[in-house]
């Protein structure tokens, strides 16, 4: 039997950065290099070779980051790439270095409606206005550990930030891995990091999120529309 869908939308907008050297990524990461592997002027076409981390710029993370026995890029479940997306706008109440913990997220649902078991979740913190400033990567703002736990009992399938990182600031100073990361995707739940456009966002709309499909890779760059 085939399954039916209808999408009811006005535009499509796209949430990736670009890929090149410029690309937003967190300070261990080393930047994109592109080079021209031919030329129209030498070899009568066109072709480059790129060199990046599966962790720049736009991108999604998967369980095999952090846990030896967990999905690759390429074996992503494909139902956790597409689907009905709720926005979550703490962009004017949060500052750059700020957490975003489970009584923020109960605060919100509070006001705006439940999260439902299957949905995807964006944050907006704001953090992709500071893309060129040095705070986008060194005072940025994210999940705790517990706003992580909030969500994962909510059901969500994925999660995303306009962030460098799922986690806030300071699950990335302490001892040990990052914690937001640990509860997502020890859950089974891809994060996409570096969104941009979330201003452009209503609260709910519906996704595609089409990473590279690399096999024995723990990220990839990842192109995200969103049909509004």
């Amino acid at each position: 039997e085939k399954q039916q869908m209808q999408i009811d939308f006005e535009k499509i907008i796209d949430l990736s950065y670009n890929v090149d050297e410029n690309s937003p990524r967190e300070l261990p990461i080393d930047p994109v290099k592109i080079y021209d592997t031919a030329t129209i002027e030498a070899d009568g076409y066109f072709e480059s070779r790129v060199d990046l981390s599966g962790h720049c710029a736009t991108h999604i993370d998967v369980p095999c980051l952090m846990y030896a026995d967990g999905f690759t890029v390429a074996e992503i479940p494909q139902e956790k790439l597409f689907g009905n997306t709720v926005l979550i706008d703490l962009s004017d109440s949060k500052c750059p270095g700020d957490a975003v913990t489970a009584t923020d997220l109960a605060n919100w649902t509070s006001d705006n409606g439940e999260i439902q078991a299957g949905d995807i979740v964006f944050l907006r913190t704001g953090m992709d206005q500071r893309v060129d400033q040095s705070s986008f990567n060194q005072k940025w703002i994210g999940f705790s550990e517990d706003g992580a736990q909030f969500l994962t009992e909510k059901g969500i399938k994925t999660v995303g930030t306009d962030a460098c990182s799922i986690d806030s600031l300071a699950g990335h100073q302490g001892e040990g891995l990052p914690p937001a990361h640990l509860v997502f995707l020890g859950a089974g739940i891809p994060q996409v990091e570096d969104l941009k456009n979330l201003s452009l966002l209503p609260q709910q709309f519906y996704v595609t999120i089409a990473p590279l499909k690399l096999a024995r890779s723990s990220g990839a760059p990842t192109r995200v529309f969103a049909f509004v």
